[in-house]
């Protein structure tokens, strides 16, 4: 039932649209006069195919921490190596000086 504003006035619930539901234009005014916007878009992942292997979805439920994490671990063993070879990298700089450092103060 219309309002005198123009509006939308709800006497009854009624279920007027179910999830999986194609929209009519009908019911697509009415949910644009009550302020409902019922579309999305996006893809269902369902399996993700890497180098022959097959994986679950949960593979790309990656948030921010994790991403540091995992540079962060990285990073880590590119030092970790470095510093086992002597070899300057930018990771292992501040190391170095503090090892070279520690050497000049025992000696």
């Amino acid at each position: 039932m219309a309002c005198l504003d123009g509006g939308v006035k709800i006497i009854t619930p009624i279920e007027l649209i179910k999830k999986g539901d194609k929209v009519g234009s009908s019911e697509a005014a009415l949910l644009t006069k009550l302020g409902i916007r019922p579309f999305s878009y996006g893809l269902a992942v369902l399996s993700v195919y890497d180098n022959g292997s097959v994986l679950s979805p949960e593979v790309l439920n990656l948030t921010k921490d994790d991403l540091v994490d995992n540079f962060a671990a990285g990073v880590s063993m590119v030092a970790s190596m470095s510093l086992a070879l002597s070899y300057l990298t930018l990771a292992v700089a501040p190391h170095m000086f503090m090892n070279s450092y520690k050497n000049f103060l025992d000696n």
